[in-house]
């Protein structure tokens, strides 16, 4: 058991809302002295008592809604021997809503019983003070509100708080239940002897658990009331039905109501109508008749639909009840009432916590109150749990990750580590510095000696200005065939935070960075602190300065190159220029391919301009022509006539040249193809094997 020093009472009551039944629960009715009570974040509670048994019986008397949880944790030891007692209870609650507990003990011995159990409880709600100093130094509480909601007065109690380690659940454990068995005709085949992978009672509907039952008095019950006549009616088996006569709408409503009703039929159908309107079970009404009665169907079913017409009253939905005939007679049972469907259970707790979770550390921790403790019923507390000196100090924090964080702007935040030996439970933060109200934050749980932030101010004079970019980068060529490579390589994603500080002094900010699952943090001049799936980089802006952070991480990949293509050469020259790990003789074959394909794509461009230059002449030559044509006309025109005349022999000529030129290039052209061709038909690189398996070749 683990104990706080520290661990006070703060009694400051809590103001109640609305009246005492509001807030109260139906308290344990028991001679037994409540000694201790430790409350969880999980929805339980733990309870203990003590009594001494004279005349060898001790009850207690628990609520209908508490009794699973009761039956699932309840112990009972003799305090002198430590033996476990047994107890005897009744399997149907057939008077009000409480249920009897029964310890039977040898009359003629006194002892001393100690009494512990799990019930259901609000939660207790963790609540944090830090107040700054300025060398690097806080001062941190812890408190937690706990409510006593049980319906009794905590008298000189020894009251704590457990963490939300502790995991509970509901479990049916008072119901009755019966396995619906497959009824098998007589016959050959029953002889024979049963298949080896499974059992011939096996049906798909399982366990049915028994809800409740009204005896046939309590059913009567509900028609003198004049609820809903107890006689025969036209209704099938869905329970849809026709009003009898003789009673009218108004009548009915005014007569199922029994809110506030004493125990009996009234208050037993109050009570099933608030556990099954809580639970959202469904259920199957199941009406019998009484011996005697001439239609035994019709009467059974009657008897169904009463009972149904009253919850539906009392606020259960209409689709959540199934009404059946049985027409069955019982000298006892007028309905039964059986769950039929049990309600969908969440994937998690309401708590949001699982065991093992990456993102919600366990804790281990159990704080007890040093005195007994007195809480009224109704009545809320603060417990201080915590009051130490520890490394705290005020700090920027910029979070773009989380859903409330922001990728414009950071955080004033406290970096704060927790000293004591117990993880402190997810909750609220008020931030004080020399007096002075300074933010709120919310933290998430903090396990021991560990440090934390919790941001508590949005400044907007620290601005960060994103920007990412992404890429591809080849490691290792793995295979090569007919000019197909096939490499290891990795996808290169880079953060590039831009970091300004309005400020007049240097602001120390820890930059908050997820790296996604499948990708690989890259070594950074930076380095870096783990937080929770997540990297903090600190960094230091100067007053009225500006700093750069790049953040880079990697993912693997395969990927394919076709280096009879330029894109594909590119790539393949870009890495044998930063990588020199390939073998020499491929490195040779490899930069030949290159060389080669480099001289295509010269040799190609200077075709594309030599073409060009070639239609210019072209279109020149036709332009020359038709002006000397036209010139003929003109007597005087000799001289420009010779002038055009020797132009466009230059430039036929030069269009020749260009032409012989062009042709020689083609030619050239055609066989650097058929080299660099024949370069990758040669060219190959087949995949190593594992060096275990190589060694065994």
């Amino acid at each position: 058991m683990l104990r706080s020093r520290t661990f006070a009472l703060l009694l400051l009551a809590m103001t109640s809302v609305g009246c005492s039944a509001s807030l109260s629960g139906r308290p344990v009715k028991t001679d037994a002295e409540l000694g201790r009570v430790i409350i969880y974040r999980s929805g339980v509670a733990y309870f203990e008592r003590h009594a001494t048994v004279v005349d060898g019986k001790l009850v207690l008397n628990v609520p209908a809604e508490r009794v699973d949880d009761f039956l699932k944790s309840l112990r009972l030891r003799d305090v002198k021997s430590g033996k476990s007692l047994p107890i005897s209870f009744p399997t149907l609650v057939r008077h009000g809503d409480m249920v009897e507990l029964g310890i039977e003990l040898p009359k003629d011995v006194s002892r001393e019983i100690a009494i512990t159990y799990v019930t259901e409880s609000p939660a207790w709600k963790p609540s944090y003070r830090v107040e700054l100093a300025k060398d690097g130094r806080a001062k941190l509480e812890a408190w937690a509100v706990v409510d006593n909601v049980s319906g009794e007065d905590w008298e000189r109690v020894t009251v704590g708080v457990g963490s939300t380690s502790a995991l509970s659940f509901k479990y049916d454990l008072h119901s009755v239940r019966y396995v619906e068995r497959e009824t098998l005709n007589e016959g050959p085949a029953v002889a024979l002897a049963p298949p080896t992978g499974g059992s011939p009672y096996a049906v798909a509907g399982g366990e049915v658990a028994v809800v409740g039952n009204l005896a046939l008095d309590e059913v009567e019950a509900l028609a003198n009331r004049g609820a809903v006549p107890v006689v025969p009616q036209s209704a099938n088996l869905s329970g849809r039905k026709s009003a009898a006569k003789g009673t009218s709408p108004a009548k009915m409503k005014r007569a199922l109501d029994f809110r506030g009703a004493d125990p009996g039929s009234g208050g037993k159908v109050v009570s099933l109508a608030t556990r099954l309107r809580s639970s959202g079970q469904r259920i199957r009404v199941e009406g019998y008749a009484k011996p005697g009665e001439s239609d035994q169907k019709q009467a059974s079913l009657g008897r169904a639909n009463a009972v149904k017409e009253a919850l539906v009253a009392n606020g259960v939905p209409e689709s959540q009840i199934e009404v059946f005939a049985t027409g069955k007679t019982s000298d006892r049972d007028g309905v039964r009432l059986v769950a039929t469907q049990e309600k969908a259970k969440p994937e998690q707790a309401k708590t949001g916590n699982t065991a093992g979770a990456a993102s919600e550390p366990i804790g281990s921790a159990l704080f007890i109150a040093p005195t007994p403790l007195s809480i009224k019923k109704d009545r809320s507390a603060l417990l201080n749990m915590l009051s130490v000196t520890t490394r705290g100090e005020q700090v920027y924090y910029y979070d773009p990750v989380s859903s409330r964080g922001s990728k414009r702007f950071a955080f004033r935040a406290v970096r704060l580590e927790n000293p004591s030996a117990h993880t402190l439970e997810s909750g609220p933060f008020t931030v004080y510095a020399q007096g002075e109200f300074l933010g709120e934050g919310l933290s998430e749980p903090i396990p021991p000696k560990t440090t934390a932030f919790i941001p508590f101010a949005l400044d907007r004079q620290l601005l960060v200005e994103p920007v990412v970019d992404t890429r591809e980068e080849i490691d290792r060529l793995v295979t090569i065939q007919r000019g197909i490579v096939k490499t290891e390589a990795q996808t290169v994603r880079r953060t590039k935070l831009a970091l300004v500080n309005r400020g007049e002094s240097a602001a120390k900010v820890w930059v908050r960075h997820a790296v996604p699952q499948g990708w690989k943090l890259r070594d950074s001049k930076v380095k870096a602190e783990k937080l929770r799936g997540a990297h903090l980089f600190p960094v230091t802006v100067p007053a009225r300065g500006a700093l750069e952070l790049v953040i880079e991480e990697s993912q693997p990949l395969e990927k394919t190159i076709d280096i009879n293509t330029d894109s594909g050469v590119e790539t393949l020259a870009l890495f044998l220029t930063k990588h020199k790990t390939v073998q020499p003789e491929l490195q040779k074959q490899l930069d030949e391919v290159v060389r080669l394909h480099e001289d295509l794509v010269d040799n190609r461009e200077r075709v594309v301009n030599l073409e060009s230059q070639m239609a210019t002449y072209r279109e020149r030559v036709d332009e020359i022509h038709l002006q000397l044509v036209t010139l003929r006309r003109v007597q005087t025109a000799d001289k420009l006539s010779r002038h055009l005349a020797k132009k466009m022999e230059e430039i036929s000529e030069r269009l020749q040249k260009t032409t012989i030129e062009v042709t020689d290039l083609k030619s050239k052209l055609m066989t650097g193809k058929i080299a660099l061709a024949d370069r990758l038909a040669e060219l190959s690189l087949e995949k190593k094997p594992p060096a275990a398996l190589a060694d065994k070749r």
